[in-house]
């Protein structure tokens, strides 16, 4: 049977939403952006497959239905999925497009629900280990001026490890087998290369190689 869900995953400033808005672009009717519950602040505006909650209200929401729940920054901030949304969007013909932490919690929590009715994509900054991982990141977060380089670094301190996570790519428990978290572990060296690459690999996926 087809799959029903294609998640991207990997370290903050790699490329995700712009590979996950060019398949939204190119498939706007079949495909639909899964939302992501936080209680991290976010821009709704920007980002409208976001939805900022408090605390209380995340657990409260966590609490109704089916969820993949998973804490970063030390544990400061949650962030769900959820696993209801997905079954019904599929069940109305839909492929859910999905971006989850690089982590046990979040990416090995995926295929572990859906198995291979997922495909799930690691991407990396470039060839080589995490320092060379980290040196490229740094250069992409400071060349978008947004932030100076204390923040830069501290963001850059919590990105080992979901950087080594889609490098090992370890394999988790899907019933009586076992499957690697990522089925594609690839590196966006030149964002139009990867863009193309991910295209190609979602249509062979899903469509069949129709494109």
């Amino acid at each position: 049977s087809r799959p029903i869900l294609f998640n991207i995953s990997g370290p903050y400033a790699v490329g995700k939403d712009t590979v996950l808005n060019s398949l939204l672009a190119r498939y706007t009717v079949e495909t639909h952006r899964v939302r992501t519950i936080t209680t991290r602040a976010v821009s709704e505006d920007s980002d409208p497959s976001y939805e900022s909650l408090s605390q209380d209200q995340f657990d409260k929401r966590v609490s109704n239905g089916r969820w993949i729940v998973n804490r970063q920054l030390s544990a400061q901030v949650s962030y769900g999925t959820s696993i209801d949304e997905i079954e019904a969007e599929a069940q109305a013909g839909r492929i859910c497009v999905h971006s989850i932490f690089a982590g046990p919690d979040g990416a090995g929590a995926l295929r572990r629900t859906f198995g291979r009715a997922l495909i799930s994509l690691g991407l990396l900054a470039t060839q080589g280990d995490i320092s060379r991982q980290l040196n490229v990141l740094r250069d992409r977060l400071l060349l978008r001026g947004r932030d100076d380089i204390a923040t830069v670094e501290l963001r850059l301190k919590h990105q080992l490890p979901p950087l080594e996570y889609v490098m090992q790519n370890p394999s988790v428990a899907v019933g009586p087998i076992e499957l690697p978290v990522f089925d594609y572990v690839i590196t966006n060296e030149n964002l139009p290369d990867t863009v193309k690459r991910a295209n190609e690999i979602f249509a062979a996926e899903f469509c069949r190689g129709e494109v």
